[in-house]
């Protein structure tokens, strides 16, 4: 199967026409959190099609609001925010002379309308529930080649044919046709995955949607933050003002390209961004309950898929077809299989899987199994092999239980690229955030005292999955957990005894 082909026939199937809005013109938009701002009729136009409107039903958290009650916001609220973004970054690298180099100005203002395009588009590839689906995308093998072979996350990839299918091709024919705005597929849909045609001149165009500092990352960490009341201090407009554009030797020193990079004044603001990053891994992104909310997403898209599930009278036949979907069809859904039927009714109402097992260096004992524990961890990187030991846990606790109804979860390290890439100019030289601050004490210590694996599981199978799961584990891997492993994860009535308040219940 070839992943760009079923892209270009699902666009075919369900936006045979992306009709272009007559927007005469230009409207304001008023944010929240950043303001007022312009939006251009032709950018309206593009908002106004239904592959962005979706967007306005795929929430940027998934259901994070169930436990974070404000974190509703959207992925069109972030669309709009990251075109917000990237036109201030682009101000500030104009207005301090990063792109003196520019000399046509015509080719300067082509540019900023196609990095607003982008923005505009840019998380159009999102399926329901945003990142937590991707897990189901990437056991679709077409989907898991591509990311291995163009080095992007599953909706980057997914956004990146359908801005080159056939139906957008021929909306941006039209786009140019009534606004006199071209726009090439090729370069923005290269533009999501961090990639331009000449990067020797141009990648720091492409730096601006998807690089180390990018507009995408600047807008998702403030909005996550202030939505979901975990505050945090960031210098936004101080990184901003240290923005520059220089030459860097690639890897191999046989060019040089043209990236977005920092100068000094930046440092400190850049620090600050990493750690609001590894802020809202601990907490809200590795959130126990969020996990356990993700877990049972992850299940039932996996069941809809798995049965060919009729959904407004198509059926689900590949993960493609999820973007049909938005959040609302799957939480009203009403299908002949009984374990997704229970499941969305659960999650409407909050009643979440339970810890069963919690799995940290706190809960193994100390000092004895570090090298099988990191061994065991390097599942976290292979959905595909947790699933697989998700499967032999059921099998274990068995009385019906399946691999819908009990779930292994091993969070990700938190991903803190900004510090690796030498993007900091000091005097002549390029350097790393690691050579100026030790991010890598600050993950160690984070997977040492925060990190927490679980085991979840429903109500039907809680005690047993604890039990089994342990053991598995045990068996397994080779480590021995410590009495924490159950008692961190209030399971009654060992929980309980360990309890002081009197009226506890």
């Amino acid at each position: 199967m070839n992943l760009e082909t079923d892209i270009n026939k699902f666009m075919d199937e369900n936006y045979v026409e992306l009709k272009l809005s007559n927007v005469r013109e230009n409207k304001v938009i008023h944010m929240a959190n950043l303001g007022t701002h312009h939006f251009s009729n032709h950018e309206m136009a593009i908002i106004d099609t239904p592959v962005v409107q979706r967007l306005k039903y795929i929430t940027q958290l998934g259901q994070v609001y169930n436990v974070f009650p404000t974190a509703r916001h959207s992925r069109f609220e972030h669309t709009l925010g990251v075109a917000i973004s990237v036109n201030k970054m682009w101000n500030f690298l104009s207005e301090n002379g990063s792109l003196s180099f520019l000399r046509d100005v015509r080719n300067k203002a082509k540019i900023l309308s196609d990095l607003r395009i982008c923005a505009i588009l840019h998380d159009i590839g999102h399926c329901p529930f945003s990142h937590v689906s991707e897990i189901v995308l990437r056991d679709f093998t077409p989907i898991e080649d591509e990311t291995r072979k163009l080095g992007g996350k599953p909706h980057e990839i997914i956004g990146h044919y359908m801005l080159k299918s056939d139906v957008f091709k021929a909306f941006f024919e039209n786009l140019y046709k009534h606004y006199k705005i071209y726009v090439n597929p090729e370069e923005i849909s290269n533009y999501l995955l961090g990639k331009v045609n000449n990067p020797d001149e141009n990648q720091y165009i492409a730096d601006l949607i998807n690089g180390q500092i990018d507009s995408d990352k600047l807008d998702y960490i403030i909005r996550d933050s202030d939505f979901s009341g975990v505050q945090l201090a960031l210098g936004i407009d101080r990184l901003l003002l240290s923005l520059c554009t220089d030459k860097i030797p690639t890897s191999d020193g046989r060019s040089k390209h043209r990236m977005l990079i920092v100068n000094e004044k930046g440092i400190m603001p850049l620090e600050q961004l990493v750690l609001a990053k590894i802020m809202l891994y601990s907490s809200i992104y590795h959130h126990q309950k969020v996990r356990a909310i993700d877990h049972m997403i992850i299940s039932i898209l996996r069941m809809i898929y798995q049965d060919k599930t009729e959904i407004n009278g198509i059926p689900v036949q590949s993960p493609i077809d999820l973007l049909r979907l938005d959040e609302l069809d799957l939480l009203k859904l009403s299908s002949d299989n009984s374990k997704i039927n229970s499941l969305c009714k659960q999650l409407k109402n909050r009643q979440t899987f339970k810890r069963c097992l919690v799995i940290s260096p706190r809960t193994l004992e100390p000092d004895k199994y570090q090298n099988q524990f990191d061994s065991f961890l390097s599942y976290a990187e292979s959905p595909k092999m947790i699933r697989e030991l998700n499967k032999e846990l059921a099998e274990r606790i068995g009385n019906e239980c399946t691999e819908f109804d009990v779930a292994i979860d091993l969070p990700e390290t938190p991903r803190l690229g900004e510090t690796q890439q030498k993007i900091i100019k000091m005097g002549n030289d390029l350097v790393p955030l690691t050579d100026i601050f030790p991010y890598s004490g600050w993950l160690q210590s984070y997977m040492s005292n925060k990190w927490k694996g679980h085991i979840f599981a429903s109500d039907d199978y809680r005690k047993k999955a604890s039990v089994e799961g342990k053991a598995m584990l045990e068996e397994k891997f080779e480590f021995k957990f410590n009495e924490n492993a159950i008692t961190d994860a209030k399971i009654l009535p060992l929980y309980k005894s360990q309890r002081t308040i009197p009226d506890f219940l």
